[in-house]
């Protein structure tokens, strides 16, 4: 593997003059937190950003390649990784969204963007170029333990989202044609990722083929990229996007219905899709968590929300104002009694710990849809801004980066 380096390529004059802002944030619903302009808003998302990237982005693994060292913090890395991991496709995913969506700020940012976007073809999933192989270990190679040549669906989702939203920013007529990229790989992911016949996002193209196909009718919360599943619709001109979209909220709406009515909660994992959505059992995939709302779940907040937030999906509305609502009474406004673990219930898991960030800035998205939320946006926006890189892990890290770009008005529609 190529010796890692660090960059910090960013101009000299950049930000000379710290309170300007790079650019208009994207107009859009929702609100910020109080008493902050949004140039204030922007150098706090940028100095986050510059510390996320001195510590998690990593050259290597051939000339002109980049990656999200997911291990790169010294710290253990879950999710059912292979030992002497460096890397995920979900890491990679967001790794993209992060360097396209600070372009503005960051004048590196393009070559970070095609480094990473090489390193993706050097990684395709076994049963697609389309897809990314989901996990790397060091020596480069996929993880032979954890069949880590093939797809986990969250990866692909942002690869898609990311490059379509590169097209927008640079156009197609550069050493990669984004374009042309994104809609390679939002093929695939419907072929592979989304069931054909019911239409749901799948957990990744490798389900049919273990375990006498007990997964194949399984999704993952984490997944209910309800925004994204437009976006591929409209750009690729595949309207059975819109189903995708459509039967990911009659599963959400299901779930709620009949396990969350008093908290809006969603579990890891929903299995026996189409038909019967439930919660998994535990111990049915990852753990004895996998049927709460735990830390795959912690992303469902965010997803939805971004949809009502660029727009103004009804849907995603309704899924969440029942959520925020809960929460807030659940930790009476105080964002450090936050469990990492619900029952649907909303008992805290037996073993939950409180106050972890991935949570936090994924409920500070989801209150930042209507104005009612305020002072609990206040709340997690001040809880997160607080914590320091070194205290928190990839996981936490980058969701808190995702967040503040979502939160401050630069998260955007390609």
């Amino acid at each position: 593997m190529a010796i890692k380096r660090r960059i910090f390529a960013f101009a000299a004059s950049f930000f000379m003059i710290f309170g300007i802002s790079a650019h208009a944030a994207e107009p859009r619903r929702g609100n910020r937190p109080a008493g902050m302009t949004q140039q204030e808003l922007d150098r706090s998302l940028f100095d986050f950003y510059k510390k996320w990237r001195s510590v998690y982005l990593v050259q290597g693994c051939g000339e002109g390649r980049y990656y999200v060292g997911v291990a790169a913090d010294g710290k253990a890395v879950g999710g059912g990784t292979a030992n002497s991991t460096i890397t995920v496709s979900e890491a990679h995913g967001y790794g993209m969204l992060i360097s396209v969506l600070m372009a503005d700020f960051d004048p590196n940012a393009r070559v970070v963007f095609d480094g990473m976007v090489r390193y993706f073809h050097d990684h395709p999933a076994k049963s697609d170029p389309g897809l990314m192989a989901w996990n790397q270990v060091k020596g480069c190679g996929n993880a032979s333990a954890v069949a880590g040549d093939t797809s986990a669906s969250d990866g692909d989702l942002d690869i898609a989202y990311a490059l379509l939203l590169a097209h927008k920013k640079w156009g197609s007529s550069g050493d990669v044609n984004y374009r042309q990229e994104a809609l390679k790989v939002i093929a695939a992911i419907r072929k592979h990722d989304i069931d054909a016949d019911s239409h749901f996002v799948r957990i990744g193209d490798w389900v049919d083929d273990v375990d006498d196909g007990q997964y194949a009718s399984t999704s993952r919360s984490s997944d209910f990229m309800v925004s994204h599943f437009k976006v591929f619709a409209d750009k690729s001109g595949d309207p059975s996007w819109y189903q995708v979209r459509d039967e990911t909220y009659s599963i959400m709406s299901a779930i709620r219905a009949k396990y969350s009515r008093n908290t809006a909660l969603m579990p890891d994992f929903v299995v026996n899709l189409p038909s019967k959505p439930r919660p998994a059992a535990a111990n049915f995939l990852e753990g004895a968590n996998d049927g709460a709302y735990s830390w795959n779940a912690a992303r469902y907040p965010w997803r939805v929300a971004v949809d009502y937030l660029l727009d103004g999906e009804p849907r995603a509305l309704a899924a969440l104002k029942p959520l925020n609502s809960w929460v807030v009474r659940a930790t009476g406004g105080d964002p450090t009694k936050l469990a990492d673990t619900y029952l649907l219930s909303g008992k805290p898991g037996s073993e939950s710990g409180r106050n972890s960030v991935a949570f936090v800035s994924m409920l500070a998205v989801s209150a930042s849809i209507e104005p009612s939320n305020q002072r609990w946006l206040n709340s997690l926006w001040a809880n997160m801004s607080q914590r320091t890189i070194a205290a928190e892990d990839y996981y936490g890290n980058t969701l808190k980066l995702l967040a503040m770009i979502t939160i401050s008005g630069h998260w955007e529609k390609p």
